[in-house]
């Protein structure tokens, strides 16, 4: 069920007690854990589709149902029972309902529920007519499909964990982390609140967030992850959660940032939570009820955000919208809540089918084994299970489970264990390997395609064919999923990154948000494509000429200046085109359709679009093809396009409409772009750490691919005939290419602040 902003597996507890399996190994089997992707399982690889709720009727007086939830780690087989989710709660009613453990009340249905975790008491009401089902016609920030409606109150939430609203006994907590570099410990400020959660609260000042709009903070956070977590596990020790930090649960303490509204915001604060390690996507009902009731203890950093009383209610400003909360005396305990919405999705039978042990993967535990073999501590556990093949299935079964226990023992002696082994890329083989391709946007566009491709083509050039899985991270403009692959991606050699203009321009600009850098990154192969500039007849427009001297400016439509357009901007200031541009268009097919309805006079199209969206329009005589961008050569030259080798180029465009050779930074300025978003517009790379023998072997296999005639001949319409480039002057090549000069940095920046006002920050 979708529960909120979550996605939930609802159990009912009876069926989760499988004789000879602990309820952890239970569900991380179910939920394909430990595992990134979860691909073996029914997770969805982020905190907030990796979910379980346990439900049963209670046999307490006065509780309809006994509610337990868990939270399944993704990449660490570990499950996390130390808290409630307050988005999860909201199947519990509908499910009570649905199964009839509850008798309903025609009109609206009460259902009271006892949280195990917490011991937290729910009190949740949804409508229940007669004669019909609860209408599905209620909308929340952060979904964007309706659901029905569930009223969720926590009764009496504070304490529910610690025995404390404040459970430092002060609105303010002074948390001492580590410092940077060796530095002296770092002293900050929190509000450290239990109420249907423990949670950490800090300002945008103390989480260094400050500088920045509430918009960007998902992405701009990525860069102090590891200092929030830190204060967060400070927090965690400061209100007895745990005796240390390092001990401290990932799941609890949660960690709040708030700061003050926007003038004219009609919410109260501005707050972006944390989950399992990452922004969350709205926010988490748990926490909201804890900030709610921080709202009213002054002094805290809650109360200070909203710099005024609240009232009755609390409207919260999260990343997903807003959300309201209430404060309310319900048969004399105080019951503070808020609506959610929930949804059936699946009615599922889900297949138990423990590790299951093959000859290849027996041999690589008992490999492991042996590393391990004389310590004293197991030697004699692994002695029992070695001899004894046990040939019936259940036997085998235990006896898998066992080996796993055993190397979880001996994980911390041999560097990292089963779940972290040492890297198997340097031995020229990629056997048992997965290469994971994280694509930073979005699934079914031109990137995702051509890595989805390129990924599934090259794992059978790579010796050993290891498996292949596309991960996409969209946000922000590709610039999201980027930065989290620079703090967090494995470097031996598994995990490569795609790039395209989209996310190499926002680099070039130095923007504030991206927190990673091509110098930092091995190159692995590259890819290009072509463009071409083509103009409305109707306009006047027959020749690169009739770009300048105009008596009035040819009007250019686009998409964001801080994108790909933004070569096209270049190439339009050095021919010195009299040119006004309109920004705001979400493709170049609409572009095109308005260029056909005259709206805009002057376009672009790259290769692969060309034929179906350029040249019928051209062979009618409505449109005329101007010039192409063209093509670095391998010295850095320009040269014509070969796919448009009849089309002049930007540079042959200038000197046929000035009599001169272009020349000047203008020039180096559209040939360092020229060579980022088109020549080597796509690329896969590694992290600089990786082992070289194993960017090595991926830049070889990637060779041996562009080289392969049945894959060129397959990769017509993806590449667009421009060919993979992976040779042995690749990483100089590139490196030429991704030098960008200061000058070059001004010049655009400037560009684009006189010429189109926007100022890149």
């Amino acid at each position: 069920m979708r529960g909120g902003t979550s996605k939930c597996w609802v159990f009912e507890r009876r069926e989760l007690q499988i004789p000879g399996f602990t309820l952890d190994e239970v569900l991380l089997r179910l939920f394909g854990s430990p595992d990134p992707r979860q691909i073996d399982g029914v997770g969805g690889g982020s905190s907030t589709t990796s979910k379980a709720v346990i439900l049963s009727p209670s046999s307490e007086p006065g509780i309809d149902v006994d509610y337990t939830f868990a939270q399944v780690g993704i990449e660490q087989a570990v499950v996390d029972w130390g808290s409630n989710c307050g988005n999860c709660s909201a199947v519990i009613a509908p499910y009570a309902l649905e199964q009839g453990w509850v008798t309903p009340v025609d009109g609206v249905t009460t259902v009271r529920i006892r949280n195990t975790n917490t011991s937290q008491i729910l009190v949740e009401r949804m409508s229940s007519p007669a004669d019909a089902e609860p209408l599905a016609d209620t909308y929340i920030p952060g979904v964007p499909f309706p659901g029905t409606a569930v009223e969720i109150g926590f009764e009496n939430p504070a304490g529910g964990t610690t025995g404390a609203l404040l459970p430092s006994g002060e609105p303010l907590t002074t948390l001492a982390i580590p410092g940077e570099e060796h530095a002296a410990p770092e002293e900050i400020q929190a509000s450290l609140i239990d109420a249907g959660a423990p949670v950490v609260v800090v300002s945008a000042a103390t989480a260094r967030l400050d500088r920045f709009s509430f918009e960007n903070w998902s992405v701009q956070c990525h860069a102090e992850l590891d200092r929030l977590d830190a204060i967060r596990r400070a927090g965690a020790v400061a209100m007895g959660l745990a005796d240390r930090a390092e001990s401290a649960q990932r799941a609890i303490p949660k960690l709040a940032i708030v700061t003050s509204p926007e003038p004219g915001s009609t919410a109260d604060i501005n707050v972006m939570m944390l989950s399992m390690g990452s922004p969350h996507p709205a926010l988490a009902i748990t926490g909201s009820i804890a900030l709610t009731l921080a709202a009213a203890v002054p002094g805290s950093v809650v109360a200070e955000a909203a710099a005024g009383e609240t009232g009755a209610t609390l409207k919260l400003r999260t990343p997903a919208g807003d959300i309201q909360t209430w404060s309310r005396d319900i048969n004399d305990a105080q019951v503070v809540g808020t609506t959610r919405t929930a949804r059936l999705l699946a009615a599922a039978t889900l297949s138990f089918d423990p590790v299951t042990v093959s000859s290849d993967s027996t041999a690589t535990q008992l490999r492991v084994l042996q590393a391990v073999h004389d310590e004293p501590a197991i030697q004699e556990e692994i002695a029992d299970l070695l001899p004894d093949p046990a040939p019936h299935k259940r036997r085998t079964v235990a006896a898998s489970v066992s080996i796993f226990a055993v190397l979880g023992l001996g994980a911390t002696l041999i560097g990292g264990g089963l779940l972290n082994p040492p890297a198997t890329t340097t031995d020229g083989d990629y056997a048992g390997e997965t290469l994971q391709v994280v694509i930073p946007l979005a699934e079914g566009g031109g990137t995702d395609t051509w890595a989805r491709f390129i990924g599934q083509e090259l794992i059978h050039q790579i010796p050993g064919v290891p498996g292949f899985a596309p991960i996409n991270e969209a946000g922000g403009e590709g610039i999201t999923g980027s930065n989290r692959f620079a703090a967090t991606a494995n470097d031996d050699g598994t995990e490569l990154l795609v790039s395209t203009a989209t996310t190499v321009v926002p680099w070039v600009l130095d923007r504030d948000v991206v927190r990673y850098s091509f110098d930092q990154l091995e190159p692995i192969m590259v890819n290009g494509t072509g463009a071409v500039i083509y103009g409305r007849t109707a306009a006047g427009i027959e020749e690169p000429a009739d770009l300048v001297d105009r008596d009035k400016p040819l009007v250019f439509g686009g998409i964001s200046a801080t994108g790909l357009d933004l070569t096209t901007l270049v190439a339009f200031d050095l021919l010195e085109a009299d040119i006004s541009s309109t920004f705001g268009f979400e493709g170049r097919g609409p572009v095109n359709l308005a260029l056909q309805r005259g709206e805009v006079d002057i376009d672009y199209t790259t290769t692969a679009s060309y034929d179906s969206a350029v040249r019928p329009i051209v062979e009618e005589g409505s449109a005329t093809v101007l010039m192409s961008f063209g093509q670095l050569d391998e010295n850095g030259e320009i040269v014509r396009d070969p796919n448009f080798p009849d089309v002049p180029t930007v540079v042959e465009a200038y000197e046929q409409i000035h009599g001169q050779p272009a020349e000047g930074p203008k020039l180096e300025a559209y040939r360092t772009l020229l060579g980022l978003t088109y020549t080597y517009q796509k690329g896969l790379w590694a992290p600089k750490d990786a082992p070289p023998e194993a960017i090595e072997l991926l830049r070889h296999s990637s060779h041996d691919l562009s080289e392969n005639q049945d894959f060129n001949d397959k990769a017509k319409d993806i590449l667009g005939g421009y060919p993979i480039v992976a040779d042995q002057q690749l990483a100089e090549r590139v490196r030429e290419a991704y030098t960008v000069t200061e000058e070059t940095k001004s010049y655009v920046v400037d560009l684009l602040k006189d010429s189109y006002g926007i100022e890149v920050r």
